[in-house]
């Protein structure tokens, strides 16, 4: 008789899967950390937006170099 509560675990062994499970979601966590600390590690040194483009919302990096060269 099938266990019709049973996931999904693509052929693998149950044991197998919670590690690989594990892992994944250890990996994922690391770069979560990894993006917080990058965004809170700014410290300021990024430099400001150039006074003639912070009225736009976006800018691509071609205005910006565009806008530093002149």
């Amino acid at each position: 008789m099938k266990n019709l509560n049973a996931r999904p675990t693509a052929g693998m062994p149950v044991p197998l899967w919670t590690h690989h499970r594990e892992a994944t979601l250890n990996w994922l966590a690391l770069g979560l950390l990894l993006a917080a600390w990058n965004v809170v590690d700014d410290g300021g040194s990024a430099k400001r937006r150039p006074e003639s483009l912070r009225g736009y919302s976006t800018v691509s990096v071609r205005a910006v170099a565009r806008n530093v060269a002149s």
